[in-house]
């Protein structure tokens, strides 16, 4: 029997990544409490037994959904911060990656989400982070920890370091636009400004 791309697991994987699909964007646009597996079901084309053989439940769901929009930031691809080259090297390219990807309609609208049922469902924000965003952040982390082994930073405590170096990019780059409000800053100058203020504040 065939388990190729045309077979059983071919078509098993087909169908889970059309579940997915078919959350996110269930998701992001009704909110988490008012999609149904139901819904869900019905818009990717498949069974409901399709959807709970793969999902057991909605939020097993939700965390395959934020799992597969930060697919791309949580591989650990070592041409990305490869711990050789300097952090004014490598870091403007990533920056730039980030941004691109938080500024994406799903993943703010995943945010959204997150921020407006976490009383009704603050489990949610835990699988926020454990599936996409302290997945991604760990990158930066890492990175930052080895070019204070190699000596080019003075950075013990790389958690508090990169959660600066970001927060300052964010609360100019992207949180306004979180509000609705427009970005009038360029990003290469906010990136390049963030860059050399960690230089600044913790290069050797």
């Amino acid at each position: 029997m065939s388990i190729g791309n045309d077979g059983p697991t071919g078509r098993g994987d087909a169908k889970r990544r059309a579940v997915v699909q078919a959350a996110t964007r269930a998701f992001t646009t009704q909110g988490y409490e008012a999609t149904s597996m139901d819904a869900i079901a019905a818009e990717a084309g498949v069974s409901k037994r399709t959807v709970y053989n793969h999902f057991p439940g909605k939020r097993d769901l939700f965390r395959a959904v934020v799992a597969g929009l930060y697919e791309g930031l949580n591989v650990a691809d070592p041409g990305r911060l490869p711990p050789d080259q300097p952090p004014d090297a490598v870091l403007p390219a990533f920056t730039r990656e980030l941004l691109t990807h938080m500024r994406r309609p799903e993943v703010k609208g995943l945010l959204r989400l997150v921020i407006a049922e976490h009383q009704r469902f603050p489990d949610l924000a835990e699988d926020y982070l454990k599936e996409g965003k302290s997945r991604a952040v760990a990158l930066l982390e890492t990175y930052i920890a080895s070019q204070h082994a190699r000596g080019r930073l003075n950075a013990p405590d790389p958690a508090t370091v990169a959660s600066q170096y970001l927060g300052g990019i964010k609360e100019v780059m992207f949180w306004p636009t979180m509000l609705g409000l427009p970005v009038h800053a360029d990003d290469d100058r906010v990136i390049a400004e963030a860059v050399g203020q960690l230089m600044r504040a913790y290069g050797r």
